[in-house]
């Protein structure tokens, strides 16, 4: 008797195992979404393309959003402070575009995984870098420094010239575009996140809502 009770555990104990291997984990696709949501915060647009397709990027507008923002990029025509606060700026945008993200059911079809995401979006539709404002504060900044930047102009030419106007505008500009985002509106964000297995790596290839 005692011999049969150790044969029907050893057996159970095989038989628990067994299913438990044979769940298939979906932890690199969890893993793949999450990136998802950690690189656009982070603004590192370039790692998008090794989890997600090109046209799923697109759909969201984030390549043109951070082109529009980073127009003011090159220190050389714009100076250093300008470029740092555009970046700032850029950083500032691209961290609450999502928030409260979850990561809900995930459902496995061989080759084939869908991720329910739920969380908040932020629309920035409303919002956005007006060069005409710039222009703007150029020229008052001109207007009433006229003798100083004359002297800029004359001693170290008209690059030096346009980043003394470039590095003065740039904190007003700037605290001026950030309190913008604040009046931005959330929406619930509930998406479901289509992935394939390719080559042995999971890709983002569409999110629907």
């Amino acid at each position: 008797m005692k011999k049969l009770l150790k044969l029907m555990v050893a057996v159970l104990m095989v038989i628990s195992f067994t299913a438990c291997s044979g769940e298939e984990s979906t932890d690199e696709q969890k893993a793949v979404v999450e990136n998802f949501f950690k690189y656009v915060k982070e603004c590192e647009f370039d790692k998008l393309d090794d989890i997600a397709e090109k046209e799923v990027v697109d759909s969201f507008g984030l390549d043109s959003m951070e082109a529009s923002l980073s127009v003011y990029s090159d220190p050389e025509t714009y100076g250093q402070v300008f470029v740092d606060e555009t970046e700032d700026f850029k950083k500032a945008v691209f961290e609450n575009l999502f928030t409260d993200i979850k990561i809900g059911d995930i459902e496995v079809d061989g080759d084939t995984t869908t991720v329910k995401v739920t969380g908040q979006f932020t629309d920035y539709s409303t919002i956005s870098l007006d060069t005409s404002v710039v222009k703007e504060m150029s020229e008052t900044y001109i207007n009433e420094n006229k003798d100083e930047l004359a002297k800029i102009y004359k001693e170290q030419g008209i690059t030096a010239y346009q980043i003394k106007i470039y590095d003065a505008i740039a904190p007003q500009y700037y605290e001026q575009m950030k309190a913008a985002l604040k009046d931005a509106k959330s929406s619930d964000l509930t998406a479901t996140f289509k992935l394939e297995n390719k080559d042995d790596k999971w890709i983002i290839t569409s999110i629907t809502d």
